[in-house]
């Protein structure tokens, strides 16, 4: 699988650095790149009052130092024998590594979070957030690095549609053979009045009630592990009755996982609204990592 890291002065890329080194995808072929920005005037509209000959000998400084920094990490690579190149470019980060991920046709598109103050670490860069919205590619977006003393866990997230059973299969292409242990989850929220519609013609369910749905989503949940069989992780059904987004993140705690895997289906406002509402809100908002996959329509 091709994946194109974005490697940034902020440091930022680390933890996604490390994630694509942790999960141990098959066969994978990192691109690193870094996008050398156009000076910033120090006021909106104003020039900045020097000779072109200092932008150039910043911009040079700036691309040495990007360089040592890609041949650093290229070389940690090779020595764990994952082959990889290095790219620097120039232009606006976001546009360009989008465009760079496209034309390199990339399976994944690997970016770290944020790492500015407290309250803006909650959201992800600019770059992550226009991949989300924008990218045709699966995502990972790292805000922590993954445990050197601890089994990778993740949490699984699907509602059993076609798609999400699509994005499963696209996950074990990605073949990440160091995951451990994963939480095939599902959450599921019920009034009374949509359950009572439901079971009003099967009485032995209307009994049973939310245990027989409970049942039943446990049962199919099993069924995903089945198909995760060839990762080789050992693999639990976990149902949680709630709102998806709370659920998700109380399977994360309670059994302890440091990687949430979704499928993101879309990329414009009704997908947000509806099913990639979750992916959207946990990718822009939570400080989970995320292994967000995309396939195509």
């Amino acid at each position: 699988m091709r994946i194109v890291l974005g490697v940034g002065g902020d440091g930022a890329y680390e933890h996604a650095f490390a994630w694509v080194q942790a999960l141990g995808f098959k066969q994978p072929q990192v691109i690193l790149a870094s996008v050398i920005e156009p000076p910033r005037p120090p006021v909106v509209g104003v020039v900045a009052p020097f000779p072109n000959e200092v932008l150039l000998s910043a911009v040079q400084a700036q691309e040495a130092t990007a360089q040592e920094r890609l041949n650093a990490l290229q070389q940690t690579l090779q020595a764990q024998g994952i082959e990889s190149e290095t790219v620097i470019l120039h232009g606006q980060a976001t546009a360009r590594l989008l465009e760079l991920a496209e034309e390199r046709q990339a399976d994944l598109l690997a970016l770290g979070g944020t790492r500015k103050g407290a309250l803006q670490a909650f959201f992800v860069g600019s770059v992550a957030r226009a991949a989300l919205t924008t990218a045709k590619q699966s995502l990972l977006i790292a805000h922590t690095p993954p445990p050197t003393d601890a089994p990778l866990h993740a949490v699984l997230a699907t509602d059993h549609s076609e798609y999400n059973y699509r994005c499963i299969d696209l996950l074990l292409l990605f073949a990440p053979r160091n995951l451990k242990r994963i939480a095939v989850t599902t959450a599921f929220d019920l009034d009374e009045e949509t359950l009572e519609s439901l079971t009003r013609n099967a009485p032995v369910v209307k009994e049973s009630g939310v245990e027989w749905i409970i049942e039943q989503l446990h049962e199919r949940n099993r069924r995903v592990c089945e198909r995760l069989r060839p990762l080789q992780a050992a693999c639990e059904s976990v149902v949680v009755e709630g709102l998806p987004i709370p659920s998700i993140r109380e399977a994360m705690d309670e059994t302890q996982s440091q990687l949430l895997i979704l499928g993101a289906k879309g990329h414009g406002l009704i997908e947000r609204i509806s099913l990639g509402s979750v992916s959207y809100h946990f990718a822009i908002g939570e400080r989970a990592n995320l292994l967000l996959l995309r396939v195509a329509e």
